[in-house]
């Protein structure tokens, strides 16, 4: 039988597909895709699914925020990402991954004797993806025209790192002062970056660094780190940022292919899981 494993994560933002083939005996990617689903993640599901035949799927795991809205096999974030790190870059264990996304940022290391240490962000938004394109929206803008703005900046505007109600201000004020829009995007995109970089423990962690995550795309945002880890005697490592985007979803497609969970129909698995049941416990 052709065997086919489906990874899918269900971000706050977008879903992301990954579908691996085994193929002389050894498993290759053979789709990839991101669909933005505009909170509507069902439609988004079918839509990145059409192009597949459902029925012949050996296997499919979902990883991600919003994953529970299938009713679908699921594994946590930080095993899916260790999963697809260690798959697509298997040379450059003991390494430290950051991950900026939509709604969240996180740091995890992968050191030595598969011992494992994840961080991630509190409450706050700031460093986020969402935030990130909410500000860049008060420009009338986009992430990616933002993006190409920024990317060359020398001179950026100083905005606070630490409160993203103070960053809102300081770029306001900066902007009712006909400070140039280019530098304040600048400034934006370097505070997003400090607010992360708080995570990395220079003196721990290990000194390899690998980028994951839709902010991460940003040339900026990469130059950035290169720069603050180099000041810290540690190194980025050069990657295709399009990699990053997948790695999650690639791992919950190989641990599709190592644990090999039979999907359920594609009807059934949009439809909501049961969380009907639970204990009741006894009264105080």
């Amino acid at each position: 039988m052709h065997e086919r494993y489906l990874g899918i994560d269900l971000g706050a933002e977008t879903i992301k597909f990954i579908l691996l083939e085994r193929q002389n005996g050894r498993l290759v990617i053979t789709y990839d895709s991101v669909v933005a689903h505009d909170k509507n993640p069902i439609h988004a599901f079918k839509k990145g699914i059409s192009t597949l035949d459902w029925e012949s799927l050996t296997s499919v795991v979902t990883t991600g925020r919003i994953s529970r809205v299938l009713n679908i096999e699921r594994v946590p974030i930080k095993a899916a990402l260790a999963k697809g790190v260690g798959y697509k870059y298997p040379e450059i264990k003991p390494v430290t991954v950051v991950s900026i996304g939509s709604h969240g940022f996180s740091v995890l290391e992968l050191r030595t004797g598969n011992q494992q240490i994840f961080r991630e962000n509190s409450r706050c938004s700031q460093g986020t993806g969402n935030f990130l394109r909410q500000l860049v929206e008060r420009f009338d803008l986009d992430i990616e025209t933002a993006s190409k703005m920024a990317c060359e900046v020398n001179e950026p505007s100083s905005l606070s790192s630490r409160c993203p109600v103070i960053l809102k201000t300081d770029m306001t004020h900066l902007a009712n002062r006909g400070e140039d829009r280019r530098a304040i995007l600048a400034g934006l995109y370097d505070a997003v970056c400090e607010n992360v970089q708080v995570l990395i423990n220079p003196n721990l962690s290990p000194p390899r660094v690998l980028l994951s995550g839709g902010v991460c795309q940003s040339k900026r945002v990469r130059d950035n780190f290169r720069h603050f880890l180099t000041s810290k005697r540690m190194t980025l490592v050069e990657s295709n940022p399009k990699d990053g985007l997948f790695l999650e979803a690639l791992g919950a497609a190989l641990i599709a292919a190592d644990q090999k969970p039979k999907p359920p129909s594609l009807e059934l698995s949009i439809s909501p899981p049961d969380h009907s049941s639970f204990e009741l416990t006894a009264p105080l």
